[in-house]
């Protein structure tokens, strides 16, 4: 999980509509309603695209890849149902993997494939917030480790109570979902295979690293960890 840096109070119709309703009394029918104006959605989702460098806040797939076929939907990182407030509040909304309305199915090969905002933990709220990792945190990246099998872990220099933050969040957002396992594993294995070919040559090698390291790249936690 990557920082995602809120520097302003977000775009211009986001900002009208939350002065308009600083704490709507129906969040959801609010939120369907700023939603289904085609140039609010637009508008947010071009902001959020470019505060997250174009990556999932939660996993950090690039949104607009191959490796993403599933699409993106504008997530809140706590629910507006317990907390009307955080509406239409930008440091509470991010831009997440699986478009609202989309579908992949379960199979027996990845029983559970969904992750991200739309986890059936996160999706129904069923999760601790006080032991939720946010993105918005700018310690975030700290609470978790990327292994070369595609595993995230808690990072094994926390302590108890912060590991325990770092399982439930994994655990609340299916990170561990064997898509993503293996989307990680294959990113990490071919970065180390082309590591491996131009470690003779420190000039290329170099350029290389500084192209795969950028931060528009999926999975750039694991990335800069096992490279950086």
């Amino acid at each position: 999980m990557k920082h995602v840096l809120v520097d302003d109070a977000g775009p211009q119709l986001l900002k009208a509509c939350q002065s308009r309703q600083p704490e709507p009394e129906k969040p959801t029918e609010a939120w369907q309603r700023f939603n289904k104006r085609s140039a609010s959605r637009k508008q947010l989702k071009e902001s959020l695209h470019i505060r997250q460098n174009g990556l999932c806040a939660y996993c950090e797939i690039a949104l607009t890849t191959a490796d993403n076929p599933v699409g993106f939907h504008v997530e809140h990182v706590l629910p507006k149902e317990k907390h009307p407030a955080l509406t239409f509040e930008y440091s509470n909304l991010v831009l997440s993997c699986f478009a609202t309305g989309g579908e992949i199915k379960p199979d027996r090969f990845d029983p559970a494939p969904i992750s991200c905002g739309h986890a059936a933990l996160k999706s129904s709220n069923q999760f601790d917030e006080t032991l939720f990792v946010k993105p918005t945190e700018s310690n975030c990246g700290q609470y978790f480790s990327y292994e070369l099998n595609g595993e995230v872990i808690p990072h094994p220099n926390l302590n108890p109570a912060d590991a325990e933050k770092a399982e439930h969040t994994l655990t609340v957002l299916n990170l561990n979902c064997l898509r993503l396992k293996r989307l990680r594993e294959e990113t990490i294995t071919k970065l180390y295979e082309i590591f491996s070919e131009l470690q003779n040559d420190q000039e290329v090698l170099n350029r290389f690293l500084i192209n795969e390291l950028q931060e528009n790249k999926s999975f750039i936690s694991a990335r800069q960890q096992q490279f950086g």
